[in-house]
């Protein structure tokens, strides 16, 4: 009797993989259904999910800014201080200069600013050689300084027009302003990092700036282009906060965003593609967070359990990315 050799042999279906991929997004998915069962009479209704969506705004807004920094591999720590200046610079213009100001201009000039202040950044890590880590922490501490010292430490609340805060009150069809804007930086960010030559250079760079360098890529032209967006976008979540309060605060805006922000992307890190930073990972991580939030407020838990989660969540999430990148090797 003949046999049959050398028949492809049929792939083995790995837990260990399916966990590391997909673990973040069933956790997510979990908590939504166990929300839901625990509080059927509020956390599945339509106004509660807008409410998350609203919740996240600010913090997907920010953490989508800085998924391209960390797609290349750097750390930028200016972010709540840039989005301190990104309100602040807005209210100041249309309080100070009224009749002179008008809001797109306001919020046009709050964001260049912050785009400014981030490829300054970039210059920095890129042609002086100074880690990122270091020059953005030390961007943020003179901004801090800077507005601390032109507002007096007085926070603007009076005379902020009406078209600037419906930036963070207004709604279309239902649905908050803020989350729109959100989406669509999102998607804007997604296209450019999954859809251009630029972030595929962006990646190939974070894979390895040597390899690139060799390859024919300017390296050095690309650390102010997405220090440049990070900025920009947490200049973005500063103005949409300020809209939200109807006031410009002279400090602490972003503080509360920070880790918040890093948390989400490492944690979108280990979703779907682990090890590897895209902006569909950090919409999961995002969501997860404001989840979390959202349903144990709703069940009356003390808030301190919410930073115990998310750090316990930050932890589970790099290790099963390390797991994924452990068995690869």
């Amino acid at each position: 009797m003949s046999t049959i050799t050398g028949a492809p042999a049929r792939p083995k279906l790995d837990f260990t993989v399916l966990f590391a991929r997909f673990g973040t997004l069933a956790s997510l998915i979990a908590l939504l259904i166990a929300f839901s069962l625990a509080r059927s009479d509020v956390f599945p209704t339509v106004n509660n999910l807008l409410n998350i969506m609203s919740q996240i705004s600010i913090l997907g807004t920010m953490a989508f800014g800085l998924t391209v920094c960390l797609v290349m591999g750097l750390f930028d720590l200016s972010i709540a201080a840039m989005a301190t200046l990104g309100g602040y610079v807005a209210t100041f213009l249309l309080v100070q200069y009224p009749d002179s100001v008008s809001v797109p201009v306001a919020v046009a000039a709050s964001l260049v600013t912050a785009a400014l202040i981030g490829i300054l950044n970039g210059l920095i890590v890129s042609y002086l050689g100074i880690s990122a880590f270091i020059a953005t922490l030390a961007t943020g501490s003179i901004i801090t300084g800077a507005v601390l010292g032109i507002s007096d430490s007085k926070t603007i609340i009076t005379g902020i027009p009406d078209g600037f805060m419906a930036i963070g009150q207004g709604a279309i069809f239902g649905v908050a302003n803020p989350i729109l804007i959100m989406l669509s930086v999102g998607l804007a960010l997604w296209l450019l990092l999954e859809h251009t030559q630029l972030g595929r250079h962006l990646y190939a760079i974070g894979g390895s700036a040597e390899a690139s360098r060799l390859s024919g890529i300017a390296v050095k032209r690309y650390a102010p282009f997405a220090l440049a967006i990070c900025a920009g976008c947490a200049g973005l979540g500063g103005l949409m906060a300020a809209a939200v309060l109807g006031a410009g605060r002279p400090q602490g805006v972003g503080d509360g965003y920070l880790l918040n922000a890093f948390a989400s992307v490492f944690i979108g890190a280990s979703s779907l593609r682990p090890g590897k930073f895209h902006i569909l990972g950090t919409l999961i991580g995002v969501l997860l967070i404001g989840v979390i939030n959202n349903g144990l407020s709703v069940m009356g838990v003390p808030t301190y359990w919410q930073y115990i989660v998310q750090g316990v969540l930050l932890v589970a999430a790099l290790f099963s990315a390390g797991v994924l990148t452990m068995r690869k090797h």
